[in-house]
């Protein structure tokens, strides 16, 4: 398959593998911007030469030539840049069409860390708990520490119905957590929506930008409308990001005709910069909140940036991923890529939010157990109360929320009525799909709510 590529094309692509990696010479350092390529492009066809002549075992040309794109790109020290082989084709194609098998979580590396971008809503590892900003370790025992991303999520990935095994290291805690979880398969919804009972108010949580999440939210935003909602929490947490145009479209909806969406900027002197401005007439014009935390990544943040640099709503929850930059994939064969990062974006304002993410208007930490119950928490994991408490047939209400505080005070394990319906709360609902939303224990969405239905 990869034959059919010109050795022209070849050369020139893994050229600073070779430069950069074997000779020990970093191609952009010796490089100046007026420097001709041939004399680097010289260096890698002796090199090639020695290795198909002289190394003691027959080298296989794809496994050289793939380990030199990898190696160019690698010096580009850039985590969104990425070869795209057979493997890791068919898992960006399986993200596209929203349909994949394996445990549910977004991953990305970041500082040498592989970070957990966000769980995907209703997967196994968010009903187990993983949260966005967890710092995997171990996949099935193994230590994952400089493996290639792609390596990692098939480590991950696996068959349906079979398990796999995560350790975590999560900030704030000491110790590593250990996730065992079954590969179910994973559909990726668009938008959900609803209205909040007993309020004015709906809610409408944005999962992806793909292609079709303009209309979704579109519908969701027509449907507000037609039951006379006068606010609306748009809740963008946990959200990875997705297609550029999706985002901007998706803005689009809330942001008056002509104003700025993003602008994008290329290499420098490069003159690349494109403005992106509303296209059209807002769908819906009343008052708005976005919700937002470390999860929040990519187009979310070009969302949540023109909604806040255009005075449209308020973001309210925790600071943004920071992801500022865009990937344009350019294919070599038919499941064959490269994904390279083309620009940067800016917000309406001209912010780079680069590595450095979006600040809410409001700052609102979520729900969570509070450190001095966590080694409770653990004891009660660690001996399996909660299997010996909770069934499938178990209801969430307050007699059995009660209920539950006194079995675990027979076991002597004292915990807060509030931690412990958090507790029982989740792991009720590993055995069904929970509500849209929680207004218990959702500290952000309960603020978010209590904000704008204030008058000012």
């Amino acid at each position: 398959m990869f034959k059919k590529i010109r050795e022209r094309r070849i050369h020139f692509t893994i050229l600073a593998f070779f430069t950069g990696l074997m000779l020990g010479i970093n191609f952009s350092f010796l490089a100046s911007a007026n420097e001709s390529p041939h004399k680097y492009l010289d260096y890698f066809h002796k090199v090639y030469q020695i290795l198909k002549s002289q190394y003691v075992d027959e080298p296989n040309n794809k496994d050289v030539i793939f380990g030199a794109i990898e190696g160019m790109i690698k010096s580009l020290n850039d985590p969104y840049s990425r070869l795209l082989d057979e493997k890791s084709f068919s898992s960006l194609n399986e993200m596209t069409t929203g349909k994949f098998v394996g445990v549910g979580i977004v991953i990305t590396i970041k500082d040498s860390d592989v970070v957990v971008i966000s769980p995907i809503d209703d997967s196994p590892a968010q009903r187990a708990g993983i949260l966005s900003g967890d710092v995997i370790t171990r996949v099935n025992k193994t230590l994952i520490k400089d493996k290639k991303l792609s390596d990692i999520v098939d480590m991950i990935k696996g068959l349906p119905n079979s398990r796999v095994k995560i350790n975590i290291k999560r900030e704030g805690q000491d110790e590593e957590m250990e996730f065992e979880l079954e590969r179910t398969p994973i559909k990726i919804k668009s938008v959900e929506y609803s209205l909040i009972e007993n309020s004015n108010a709906g809610y409408v949580k944005l999962i992806n930008f793909g292609s079709d999440t303009a209309k979704d939210m579109a519908d969701a935003l027509e449907f507000f409308n037609g039951k006379n909602v006068s606010r609306v929490l748009l809740d963008l947490r946990s959200n990875p990001g997705g297609l550029l145009q999706s985002a901007i479209e998706v803005s689009g909806l809330f942001i008056e005709k002509g104003q700025i969406i993003v602008s994008t900027k290329g290499r420098a002197g490069s003159g690349e910069e494109i403005v992106h401005r509303s296209e059209r007439n807002p769908v819906y014009t009343k008052k708005l909140i976005v919700l937002v935390n470390k999860g929040s990544a990519s187009a979310s943040e070009i969302l949540a940036g023109a909604i806040r640099d255009n005075k449209r709503g308020k973001l309210l929850g925790e600071k943004t991923f920071g992801k500022g930059s865009v990937q344009k994939t350019f294919n070599l064969e038919k499941d064959i890529a490269v994904a390279v990062t083309v620009a940067k974006y800016y917000t309406p304002s001209g912010e780079l939010i680069h590595n450095k993410g979006i600040e809410p208007d409001y700052k609102v930490p979520m729900f969570d157990i509070p450190n001095d119950e966590l080694k409770i928490f653990k004891e009660i994991t660690s001996e399996k109360l909660m299997d010996k408490f909770v069934h499938k047939d178990t209801v969430y209400d307050e007699k059995t929320r009660k209920s539950f505080v006194e079995f675990l005070a027979a076991q002597n394990k004292k915990m807060s009525e509030k931690t412990a319906g958090y507790m029982l709360k989740k792991r009720i609902n590993l055995y069904k799909k929970s509500s849209l939303y929680d207004l218990e224990f959702d500290s952000q969405l309960a603020s978010g709510l209590e904000k704008i239905n204030k008058n000012d």
